[in-house]
């Protein structure tokens, strides 16, 4: 288990190990190492080494066989052994079982300070007082004052390009040859007051670097040897603290120093950035880091250990092959990383380019990869998908009775709507208009679908006839028509007659008479007008009566020379007109489907009437 501190300005994210919220053995951890293989060594103040395999941490300690609990130093040669430096001898660890080296295998001394594998295989055990010892895998030698050495008290060991051993004592570093010592101080190259020198390194250019303790608080910081001349390096050029505890260098040529007071310090292009608790490690005081094959900067301190991830995926951006297109995916994606250019893969590591689009994609699955050439990062899996036009409308044809309108109601999310013919819709490009046709016909409709796709699409509209039916009268009263609709209902004077739902029915009182049926189809249709006991359209009663049917008005009024109005429910006039005579017919132009208000004015008449009005 680990808790990851946060992902800073969406750069770089920090990861931090301690003994709350992991298995790792201390949080004084003294060095790191992390293998080819993925594990990662921590070697700690007197609690033995941790390794982290994974998510799976392993403890080892004198009870598993290690030779001491103080563990100063790791390093590990071509073959996989781990190297422990410890306060009582050296031990390897084969990934099974220790081997362990002690003065009574050869060494000067048990109290050791660092260990380092050449590039021969030899390995370097420096001492606390005692010189250098080296061992070749047969016998040890040891390197001491007499021999050239610049002092006795070995804290670190590196490599140049050129195969020449060099050493940090306690008194300033000597470069061994194999067979010549030469050795620089503050006097003729290492920084001022920084003979005590903790930490070294080679970086990827070939210059040896050392870090110093500063000479009773004052002096120390960085050392840098190019092969000819000296350059030194402290707090007034950006470096973090003076007193340099380790380094190690990227595959950017990033050179990374751990101090021990003010947090870690990364040199790159002649500037120092600092990276401490503010940027969420665990510690400012710092005493080692290492960088580790897969490119995850790892750090020791006095309070845990950090990882550092230099480069960070963050997000992405995705155009799928949309309106038939085979070949218009695009693929945009979005990292951060603390210094350098980034590289983007979109096959799974085999190829990679700086361009952070790759476009004209077919349709599939694209494996990411982030690097910047010494981290490599897996991003997602990102589908490029085949995304078909959309379809406004999931039908090609519908049925529209004889005289109705319909909506076909598309899809809300598309737009820019072109119907033709116009002449039969409310609007030629409203979205969803009524559509009016009085034949069958095909009507087209251009569109944008929600992917924007340009979409020509067609719908038949299969226009139904209404009903055709007869009333028969028997008896004069009984009304009846066809049995085989499927739905009736009787009207007086427009009113409907409660009830009066069967294909029969008998009249009960004087009046005009309507039916109106519907067929299968769901398609209705009125009958013409039904008198009964009438004289003409007239009636005996002293009242007035009115019916519309198929764009006309009748009307049976008490007296002659009325004024007639007609008002939609809402309130608005619809039409008015006078007629002279007390019953007669008046064409009117009134919407089928419709209620309507009927207000008869004359010398003694001032009535309203509702009547519902159907073609």
């Amino acid at each position: 288990m680990a808790i990851v501190s946060g992902i800073f300005a969406q750069n770089y994210a920090v990861t931090n190990y301690t003994t709350s919220n992991s298995s790792i053995a201390s949080n004084d951890i003294l060095s790191i190492k992390v293998a080819t293989n993925g594990d990662v060594w921590f070697a700690t103040n007197g609690s033995g080494v941790s390794r982290l395999n994974g998510t799976t941490w392993t403890t080892f300690t004198t009870s598993q066989g290690l030779v001491g609990n103080t563990v100063k130093d790791i390093d590990i040669d071509a073959s996989g052994n781990v190297w422990f430096a410890t306060s009582a001898g050296l031990s390897k660890y084969n990934g099974s079982t220790f081997t362990n080296y002690t003065t009574a295998q050869g060494l000067a001394s048990n109290d050791l300070r660092s260990v380092f594998v050449d590039v021969a295989g030899n390995i370097w055990a420096g001492t606390a007082g005692a010189g250098v010892c080296k061992y070749n895998g047969v016998s040890w030698t040891t390197y001491n004052t007499t021999d050239g050495l610049a002092q006795n008290f070995v804290l670190a060991t590196t490599q140049d390009s050129l195969g020449n051993l060099w050493f940090a004592t306690a008194n300033g570093v000597s470069k061994f040859t194999g067979s010549v010592w030469t050795t620089y101080t503050s006097s003729n190259g290492l920084i001022a007051n920084g003979d005590e020198v903790q930490s070294a390194m080679t970086d990827r250019d070939g210059n040896v670097w050392f870090g110093s303790k500063p000479g009773f608080g004052i002096g120390g910081g960085l050392s840098m040897y190019n092969g000819s001349t000296w350059s030194t390096y402290n707090l007034s050029n950006g470096l973090a603290s003076n007193d340099v505890r380790g380094m190690d260098c990227d595959a950017k040529n990033r050179l990374w120093f751990s101090t021990y007071l003010n947090g870690a310090s990364q040199y790159k292009n002649s500037t120092f950035t600092t990276y401490s608790t503010s940027q969420g490690l665990i510690s400012a005081t710092q005493q080692c880091v290492d960088v580790a094959p897969d490119g995850y900067v790892w750090i020791g301190t006095t309070g845990g250990a950090s990882r550092i991830a230099t480069i960070i995926f963050q997000n992405y951006d995705v155009i799928h092959n949309a309106c038939g297109a085979s070949f218009n995916g695009d693929i945009t994606l979005f990292a951060g990383t603390i210094s350098s250019m980034l590289y983007y893969s979109f096959d799974n590591g085999v190829t990679y380019q700086s361009a952070n689009f790759m476009g004209g994609l077919s349709s599939g699955s694209y494996d990411i990869w982030v690097t910047d050439s010494s981290m490599f990062v897996q991003g997602p899996t990102i589908d490029v998908l085949d995304i078909p036009a959309g379809d406004a409308f999931p039908f090609d044809s519908t049925d529209i009775c004889l005289g109705d309108s319909i909506q076909l109601n598309p899809d809300v999310s598309f737009s820019n709507f072109i119907w033709d013919p116009d002449s039969i819709v409310s609007s030629g490009t409203a979205s969803n208009p009524f559509i009016f046709p009085s034949v069958s016909q095909w009507i087209a409709i251009d569109y944008i679908d929600s992917n924007a796709c340009d979409i020509n699409d067609f719908i038949y509209l299969n226009v139904i006839p209404s009903p055709v039916f007869n009333v028969d009268i028997s008896n004069d009263s009984v009304f009846s028509v066809d049995g085989t609709f499927t739905w009736y209902q009787w009207f007086w004077y427009g009113d409907t007659i409660p009830g009066a739902t069967n294909q029969t029915y008998t009249a009960t009182q004087p009046g005009i008479y309507s039916v109106c049926v519907s067929n299968s189809l769901g398609c209705s249709t009125w009958s013409g007008v039904i008198h009964y006991q009438n004289t003409g359209i007239g009636e005996t009663e002293n009242q007035t009566h009115v019916y519309i049917c198929n764009g006309v008005l009748y009307y049976d009024l008490p007296e002659s020379n009325c004024f007639i109005s007609l008002y939609a429910t809402d309130g608005r006039l619809i039409t008015s007109f006078s007629v002279d005579d007390q019953n007669g017919i008046a064409p009117i132009d009134v919407r089928n489907n419709q209620v309507v208000l009927v207000h008869i004015e004359g010398c003694k008449t001032n009535c309203w009437n509702k009547m519902y009005f159907a073609k």
